[in-house]
């Protein structure tokens, strides 16, 4: 707010004393600040978000809000359209097709990178704003915008789990590789990416999320593929969990993702306020 008046006249009345007659002409020549509609504007959302934070905080928890958030998060999963749910299993099934000439070995890599993928775009997908009112209406809700979004992304993750157990059968029925070996194997990317992903895309933008959380997986996968015979770290990543210090890895990740999500989920509403939305 630069625009202010400096040229205010003194104040002279002959029925205040000396010493307040000083103090009212004091007042007088401060600056009077005179906002722009842009700034005034943007005053009123900001007083607008608060009040919608407020009103969330001293709703009432329990049972109540657990239905409103079931309800919100079902509305929002609506909002996402059938053709959302169906490209996760389009996308799976055109790179199976394509990579038919494929050894079995690149068929586990190109499932072990498909699933988290899938999971962290779609998740960037949902977490977008298509539009401002989509936001208002969530800041009303007296479920907070930050809760919605994680049921949201934990609905995602459920059915990219699904998915991925669907696909680990079929691979497990063909003899092309051990149930529980391939489960460990993208189950453990999965829920870390995700982990990831998810404040990412709430604190920050769902661009940065999809940078931080997918790029680089895709990038290790690309050279998993494209890699020759002999041991390196993307080739590792990428192929089944063998060993013991393989097995306790993939474990340990999992528990890590798993702890993430809990906590992010638990404390939803403790960082709402630092969400850029």
């Amino acid at each position: 707010m630069d625009n202010r008046s400096f040229d205010q006249p003194p104040i002279q009345s002959d029925d205040l004393p000396a010493d307040l007659q000083a103090i009212v002409n004091s007042y007088a020549v401060q600056p009077i600040p005179r906002p722009s509609s842009t700034e005034t504007a943007r005053l009123i959302r900001t007083l607008l978000v608060e009040a919608a934070f407020q009103a969330q905080d001293t709703h009432e928890k329990g049972n109540a809000s657990l239905w409103r958030l079931a309800v919100l998060t079902r509305w929002r999963v609506s909002l996402l359209g059938p053709w959302f749910w169906m490209s996760g299993v389009l996308l799976l099934l055109v790179g199976i097709g394509l990579s038919r000439p494929l050894a079995v070995t690149n068929l586990i890599t190109l499932l072990i990178l498909l699933l988290p993928l899938a999971a962290v775009f779609g998740l960037v997908y949902a977490l977008r704003a298509p539009s401002a009112g989509l936001r208002a209406v969530e800041a009303s809700c007296p479920v907070t915008f930050v809760q919605t979004s994680m049921s949201l992304g934990l609905a995602l993750l459920a059915c990219d789990s699904v998915l991925g157990l669907v696909a680990t059968l079929g691979f497990a029925l063909a003899h092309w590789a051990p149930f529980w070996n391939l489960l460990l194997a993208w189950l453990a990317p999965l829920l870390l990416l995700t982990a990831i992903s998810l404040p990412i895309a709430l604190l920050r933008n769902v661009r940065l999320a999809a940078l931080v959380g997918g790029l680089p997986w895709l990038l290790l996968g690309l050279l998993a593929l494209a890699g020759q015979s002999g041991p390196s770290v993307a080739k590792a990543l990428f192929s089944l969990p063998q060993d013991t210090l393989s097995l306790a890895s993939h474990l340990a990740t999992i528990a890590l993702g798993l702890l993430l999500l809990i906590v992010f989920t638990t404390f939803a509403s403790k960082w709402q306020r630092f969400c850029t939305f």
